[in-house]
């Protein structure tokens, strides 16, 4: 089963954040999850799964109960599931170490204030504060963005009950993932992409159900292509529906649900199994991607001009409703440089270390980041943008099965890749997406710095 792709691995990613406002920056520290391997946690890693548990205290000390997850990591690299067709749960310890997962969300984090008075009285074994300090505190602080912290309890034995709080739910009959504040829609055939993503609206955001509240519809459904035209007279194109994907395993806890799928490709009405597969993520506010694209040619030596792939999506409101703003080229640049006999005379655009686009309504904003890896930014592989001003009533009359390109296709934002400067081999890039229910540029701030946050773990000496 397992083949080129290895599961991803983000210390703090958010891909897909569909918050419920900007009072979450107060309530805690910021709207996405936080993501932390034992290895960077080596103090207080070792101990079984089940001794641990998570509070956040509040001015005066006293500590609550936090929805939080272990995740393992077994030796070959693969979360450790225990539902579905194919399960790996032997594969896993049952002890917090080496590349096992603690994760949590950034509004369940509390005050900075070491606990002194524990629910029912009990104090753990051992505690240890988890600090989480912004980027610049000067600045975060003018910003009403403050510094927070989670308490880390170990309980030699008899652990008091973990906090029944749900952030998600996932249904393997219905093909659905719901929680707190979206609803996601499986395609079946291809889980990497959607026949429809809606928002709860944050009137109605409230611990997950098994019926979620009236939504609001944010993406219609979502595609992917890849045209590659070689220079030896032969053209491959392929889209979600030559390309699908079986689910094999998946875990779900109170925050985090892992689903790990295989690819298969479709040949004359054949399935091949292409020998890759990967793990997606989903939180109660994102949803992390597949950040590894495994390129199969050289196109730098095999491709011809035109050789391409995009990633998009049919957004129910048309682009042209937003503010939008990136340090990406355009998709209509590329095309017109690839049809201008002299465009070897321009010198290239400098490459960015990331590639960000901010789409901003009156009541919910986008901001998808991209961080390729040093290969692509060293031939200039970078992402471009595709805009059109169609919404998705518009684009449901065009049949999202057919192999079209992105101009053509039932897409209204996408992300497109020139495959002529792809180098054979794996490509590992992070890709992330938010979401957020409120137009409010210091919550989009937070988000553009993430990766800038600061950990650290420090002992609580002397448990009351």
């Amino acid at each position: 089963m397992h083949g080129m792709l290895r599961s991803i691995r983000l210390l703090m990613i958010s891909l897909f954040v569909l918050s419920a406002g900007a009072e979450g920056l107060y309530a805690g520290i910021h709207r996405a999850p936080i993501i932390i391997p034992a290895k960077k946690l080596k103090d207080i890693a070792d101990y079984p799964v089940k001794n641990y548990r998570l509070y956040k205290t509040d001015a005066q000390g006293v500590a609550t109960a936090i929805p939080f997850q272990i995740d393992e990591v077994n030796k070959i690299g693969d979360y450790v599931m225990p539902d579905g067709p194919t399960p790996n749960a032997k594969t896993g310890d049952g002890v917090f170490s080496e590349a096992d997962e603690l994760s949590f969300m950034g509004d369940d984090v509390g005050e900075v204030m070491r606990p002194v008075t524990w629910p029912e009285n009990r104090a753990p074994e051992s505690v240890y504060e988890l600090k989480l300090t912004p980027p610049s505190s000067r600045d975060a602080a003018k910003d009403g963005v403050r510094e927070g912290a989670v308490y880390i309890a170990v309980f030699n034995q008899n652990a008091p009950a973990i906090s029944d709080q749900k952030y998600v739910v996932f249904s393997l009959a219905s093909g659905e993932v719901v929680t707190s504040r979206y609803r996601y829609r499986f395609d079946k055939k291809n889980y990497l992409v959607v026949n429809g993503v809606d928002m709860i609206p944050p009137s109605k955001e409230k611990t997950v159900t098994a019926t979620p509240a009236a939504n609001v519809p944010l993406i219609e459904s979502s595609t992917f292509y890849a045209k590659a035209d070689l220079k030896y007279f032969l053209t491959v194109q392929v889209n979600h529906r030559s390309v699908n994907s079986k689910l094999e395993a998946f875990k779900t806890g109170p925050v985090r649900t892992i689903v790990r799928v295989t690819f298969f490709y479709t040949f004359l009405k054949l399935n091949f199994e292409v020998g890759m597969y990967t793990e997606v993520s989903f939180f109660s506010n994102s949803v992390i991607l597949p950040a590894i694209i495994y390129n199969p040619l050289d196109g730098i030596k095999s491709l011809n001009k035109g050789s391409g792939f995009y990633y998009g999506f049919a957004l129910t409101e048309s682009p042209k409703k937003y503010q939008f703003e990136t340090n990406m080229r355009p998709y209509q640049e590329l095309m017109d440089s690839e049809a201008n006999l002299f465009s070897f005379l321009k010198k290239d655009v400098p490459v960015e270390k990331d590639y960000w686009a901010s789409l901003i309504g009156e009541d919910r904003m986008m901001y998808i980041m991209l961080k390729p890896s040093a290969t692509m930014l060293q031939d200039r592989s970078v992402p471009y943008y595709f805009v059109s001003e169609k919404n998705g009533a518009d684009l449901k009359s065009r049949d999202n099965n057919l192999m079209k390109p992105i101009i053509e296709s039932p897409v209204n934002f996408g992300l497109y890749f020139d495959l002529t400067r792809f180098r054979e081999g794996e490509h590992f890039m992070s890709f992330q997406l938010f979401f957020e229910n409120k137009k409010d540029y210091k919550i989009l701030d937070v988000f553009k710095n993430l990766d800038k946050w600061r950990a650290r773990l420090t002992k609580v000496s002397g448990t009351p």
